[in-house]
């Protein structure tokens, strides 16, 4: 093979509104000579090409394995690391008929909810991880998911990790700001965040900081308007990196709700910059949040008021610094850079030997 002197990523993934591939190449990138990125929009952070991994038209899907096939002839990649067990790592699969070590990184949803639609999805989900050499998953609970379809592939608990910036000290003083930047879809539930600081919002002093966009981000500003707390909350759109992070020491509470998840990276960057962790009560969440030790998780039936209520009892530096601790041990890019590539490393020899 090729790839065996000269190492060569083949990234297959979605870039529709979101950075998870761009920050999962940046978690690996210098490991390897050459990159290309294969999805179903543009990218500019890589060499590019585009295939549709829609599903929807049979004569399409033909069209798209045909397409990723030519292309792995022509590139010759030593790996292919194919992100999302659903249409992706499906065409993935039947294109790879040369057997390239694949490595499939599920993103929550793909192993939580997916095989639950249908017979179907559960078996496109399960063809996908059948495929792989190597499976990653950045929560306990998508591990158990991906057992309980019975799959017996290796799976390696990582997850894309925070760039921890260790010259920042987060101050435990700060003002009432409450900061949510999850995608604007159903599954992260931002409409019900805003229905549920209506209530502190109208009685309290504090603002909400609303950053990312999706399909519901015109319903969610008229809400924030026909609750009548439009001047108390802020939509910001897509921000950088470094706005980021200054929303999150800027904020007295980071507000994730969504209604299934896996490791979120939101999440720990909050827990790295110092905010106080409101967070719904997933599996996913209780890996990294003790209720009323270092965040909330929110019970079932209670109120996002009571919520903040029960984080404002909590002393503030101790939570900062034992979040900081948890960061710096387990959820930093250079602890999780190591473990993508050791997979690399391990799956590289393994083809050397043959």
């Amino acid at each position: 093979m090729n790839g065996i002197c000269m190492k060569k990523l083949l990234l297959i993934g979605s870039n529709a509104g979101n950075a998870h591939l761009r920050n999962y190449l940046n978690l690996v990138r210098n490991y390897f000579d050459e990159v290309l990125v294969v999805s179903d929009h543009a990218v500019d952070f890589a060499p590019c090409e585009q295939v549709s991994f829609s599903l929807k038209n049979p004569c399409q899907v033909l069209k798209s394995i045909r397409q990723l096939k030519i292309i792995l002839r022509d590139y010759q990649p030593s790996i292919i690391h194919v992100h999302q067990a659903n249409s992706y790592a499906f065409i993935a699969s039947k294109a790879n008929a040369a057997k390239i070590p694949l490595v499939l990184t599920a993103w929550g949803s793909d192993v939580l909810i997916l095989p639950n639609k249908s017979p179907f999805h559960r078996w496109l989900v399960k063809k996908g991880l059948q495929s792989s050499q190597v499976l990653t998953a950045d929560s306990k609970e998508m591990v158990d998911a991906i057992r309980r379809l019975g799959i017996k592939t290796e799976v390696v608990q990582a997850n894309f990790g925070v760039d921890l910036d260790l010259s920042v000290i987060p101050s435990s003083d700060r003002p009432m700001v409450f900061y949510s930047n999850r995608m604007h879809e159903p599954l992260y539930r931002i409409d019900e965040i805003i229905d549920g600081m209506s209530e502190y919002l109208h009685i309290s002093d504090g603002e909400m900081i609303i950053a990312g966009k999706g399909g519901m981000t015109k319903a969610l500003q008229e809400k924030v308007h026909t609750l009548g707390i439009a001047k108390r909350v802020r939509f910001v759109g897509f921000i950088d990196a470094s706005q980021n992070q200054s929303f999150y020491l800027g904020s007295r509470f980071f507000l994730s709700i969504p209604q299934s998840d896996g490791t979120s990276i939101s999440l720990l960057e909050a827990m790295a910059y110092g905010c106080i962790p409101i967070v719904s009560d997933l599996p996913s969440n209780r890996e990294w949040i003790e209720d009323n030790v270092n965040g909330i998780i929110l019970q079932k039936g209670e109120t996002l008021n009571n919520a903040v209520l029960r984080g404002l009892q909590l002393q503030a530096s101790d939570v900062i610094l034992r979040n900081r601790i948890i960061i710096e041990t387990k959820a930093t890019k250079a602890v999780n850079t190591k473990k993508f590539t050791s997979i690399y490393t391990a799956i590289l020899r393994s083809a050397t030997r043959v």
